[in-house]
């Protein structure tokens, strides 16, 4: 699961390197507006604070880490999770609250001044 993460997050990476250029410098004037983003943008920087949320989720509860990677990045179903584990099905479901919530509170916005 935590490879299957690291090939969705390097693919978004490169398509986004490719899309604005790679190794090429581009030479004319930016016409975006300050402070706006674009969507693969904001899609970029959405996976990527995903992944590091789920990096400091990995240091306070492994297994919670896991059963994200497991449901999101590779789709197994909570059943098909609970199998795999040898777990009750209710552990997993807790798990994936757990998960949720503290994802939901690292990703939310920052409130603004």
């Amino acid at each position: 699961s935590r490879v299957m993460r690291g090939l969705i997050i390097d693919f978004t990476r490169q398509r986004h390197a490719l899309k604005r250029g790679g190794n090429f410098e581009i030479t004319r004037l930016d016409s975006q507006v300050a402070g706006q983003e674009s969507q693969d943008d904001a899609e970029q920087k959405g996976l990527l604070r995903l992944s590091e949320a789920l990096d400091e989720l990995a240091l306070h509860d492994p297994r919670l880490a896991e059963v994200v990677d497991l449901r999101y990045f590779c789709g197994f179903s909570l059943t098909d999770i609970a199998a795999m584990r040898g777990v009750a099905l209710r552990t997993v479901q807790r798990d994936w609250d757990k998960a949720r919530l503290f994802l939901f509170r690292e990703l939310k916005p920052a409130p603004i001044p």
